[in-house]
């Protein structure tokens, strides 16, 4: 027997100079469409990232956009906003157990960032700029 979690955490990386917004929707659309074909019952996401300038901050504008929608469709779409300021806030946002990433842009940062999630065995997907 397999058990699930109630919700699907998503972590959100992206270099502070990601401009493209229709991209980043597109891969929340895909991640969403891919996880109703497989687990047509589980319909919560949490977005978890520290809502810096690019990507993670256009999460935020998405969730804002489409929320409404999305609650109309049944799912429940959340925002987990970790505001660590010092040098160890990127391990804080791997160690909160996400399900899965997604990581936007090329950057010193990123780079780093997908080091930590493979060692912490974390699925992601990574998007070119």
């Amino acid at each position: 027997m397999c058990f699930r979690k109630e919700n699907m955490r998503v972590l959100i990386f992206g270099s502070k100079d990601w401009k493209d917004y229709n991209e980043l929707i597109r891969q929340l659309t895909v991640l969403i469409d891919d996880r109703k074909h497989w687990f047509p019952d589980d319909k919560e996401y949490v977005f978890v990232h520290t809502g810096l300038r690019g990507a993670e901050n256009m999460v935020t504008e998405y969730i804002g956009k489409t929320e409404r929608f999305l609650r109309q469709k049944g799912y429940k779409i959340k925002e987990d906003l970790i505001r660590n300021k010092d040098s160890f806030s990127d391990v804080t946002l791997i160690e909160s157990q996400p399900d899965f990433a997604l990581v936007f842009g090329e950057s010193y940062r990123n780079k780093q960032c997908m080091s930590l999630l493979e060692s912490y065995d974390v699925p992601f997907r990574y998007i070119k700029d």
